[in-house]
């Protein structure tokens, strides 16, 4: 793992898969790579397929046990902009993983969250507020946002 991370530091590779412990990984890379500015903590995503037609992207899978706002709020932004390349999106939509759709409903951290990703126009997404467990599949939305404890636990 740590010669594959120097490979992607040293521009000699683009990426690193692997099938080793995933946790290891992440430190290796948070530490050898860096993370962007503005980006805290690195999260692990997935495209996940749905019924529309664009498969969707779920992030945190598992990095991260506990994630304040703003790391809620940098994994959108990370989200949208993996949409963007990826499934070649203008305007991603974004909603947050929690209990119901309502704006009451949630954590203080998912909350807050949403209300700053509602107050962000510059951010090249659409936030579309909350989303159920049982609706990721529909093809409405293209981000999903989780902290990586709740989405392993559910």
């Amino acid at each position: 793992m740590g010669r594959a991370i120097a490979a992607v530091k040293e521009g000699a590779a683009h990426a690193t898969v692997s099938g080793g412990n995933t946790g290891a990984l992440m430190a290796m890379s948070k530490l050898a790579l860096r993370t962007m500015p503005g980006i805290d903590r690195p999260a692990l995503a997935a495209l996940l397929p749905t019924l529309g037609e664009n498969d969707l992207v779920m992030l945190d899978l598992g990095a991260n046990t506990d994630c304040d706002v703003n790391n809620l709020v940098q994994f959108a932004v990370m989200g949208a902009a993996y949409a963007r390349v990826v499934l070649e999106l203008d305007e991603p939509r974004v909603q947050l993983l929690n209990i119901g759709t309502e704006e009451m409903k949630g954590t203080d951290e998912l909350k807050a969250a949403a209300a700053i990703l509602r107050g962000s126009q510059h951010l090249h997404m659409r936030f579309d507020g909350f989303i159920e467990g049982d609706k990721l599949s529909r093809g409405t939305v293209d981000v999903i946002v989780t902290d990586g404890f709740r989405a392993i636990s559910r």
